[in-house]
């Protein structure tokens, strides 16, 4: 039919999204990221040479530091 408007969004919300709401997750996603990848290649490299776990914990430190070193970059926290 003519003359309708097109139906809003379907929660009846019509105001834009603020520009920073994805933010917190972001920040999140980048540490939790970091730590279980780096995490993981400590782990794998400790398989490898046998060294106790010490490897996983220089790459859980690592991949904190790096998140933490993206979030800054990033996102300018």
């Amino acid at each position: 039919m003519t003359g309708q408007e097109p139906p809003g969004k379907p929660h009846g919300d019509d105001s834009p999204s603020p520009p920073d709401s994805g933010s917190g997750m972001t920040a999140l996603s980048y540490l939790i990221a970091g730590i279980l990848v780096w995490g993981l290649i400590g782990w794998l490299v400790d398989r490898w040479l046998g060294t106790g776990g010490i490897a996983t914990g220089v790459g859980v430190v690592l991949g904190a530091a790096g998140g933490v070193y993206l979030i800054v970059r990033r996102l300018g926290a």
